[in-house]
């Protein structure tokens, strides 16, 4: 009788040692980062706890192309003394570092008020880019996906293409891109018209994420005049 209960023990601790690592795996891979969230009584209102929480408020305003919203930071602890001095430091990061916010906000004005439960931050934001623009941006993990994505595109002669590059390594660089739109152009299947010029533009100047803007000049041939 001993074997069997040796077994069945050693199996009991197998199958909590597995329950262990696959309960560490699930909760590495599912733990939710929510930085911020909707008011229960008004979808329109953002709420955050911290400084992160509410950056990432404000990217949410941008990627929808919203040119006001509300933000109400609850139990807050402010990084710089102040609620009113972070809601600066945090219009500047999305304006300057964020490389959405760098290439479509032109400013973001803010007002900050108070009460008992929460601070209420008000901002309207102008923009560079429409909200069509803004939605047509393309997400992409690296520049090597540039050239892919453009083969599709460029067959519809766009002025101009825009990626978000999530991974901008240190051997990238505006003429990365530019060499991209080239390669792409030359694996056309069918002739198209010739390229004038290719300009790339790069939001923010520097880091690791980037907005890559492509303007394309196309040589379009005039078409018949009617008399």
């Amino acid at each position: 009788m001993r074997k069997p209960i040796l077994c069945t023990l050693l199996a009991a601790c197998l199958l909590l040692a597995g329950c262990g690592s696959m309960l560490e795996r699930s909760y590495a891979s599912t733990t939710p980062h929510v930085q911020f969230s909707d008011e229960d009584q008004d979808p329109s209102i953002l709420r955050a706890e911290t400084y992160q929480g509410l950056v990432s408020a404000l990217l949410h305003l941008v990627g929808q192309g919203e040119q006001e919203g509300v933000i109400r930071l609850y139990q807050y602890v402010s990084v710089t003394g102040s609620a009113a001095s972070d809601v600066d430091r945090a219009c500047l990061e999305v304006t300057q570092e964020d490389p959405l916010g760098a290439w479509a906000v032109d400013y973001i004005k803010y007002d900050v008020g108070q009460t008992t439960a929460y601070y209420q931050v008000t901002v309207k934001l102008a923009y560079t880019k429409t909200p069509e623009e803004i939605c047509q941006v393309i997400s992409v993990t690296g520049s090597s996906a540039i050239a892919q994505e453009l083969t599709d595109l460029l067959p519809e002669l766009p002025d101009q293409a825009v990626f978000r590059i999530s991974y901008f390594t240190e051997e990238d660089s505006a003429e990365v891109v530019r060499q991209a739109v080239l390669e792409a152009y030359a694996d056309q299947p069918l002739p198209l018209p010739p390229l004038e010029e290719i300009t790339v533009n790069l939001y923010p100047d520097q880091g690791q994420q980037r907005v890559a803007e492509i303007l394309l000049t196309w040589d379009r041939e005039p078409s018949d005049e009617k008399f």
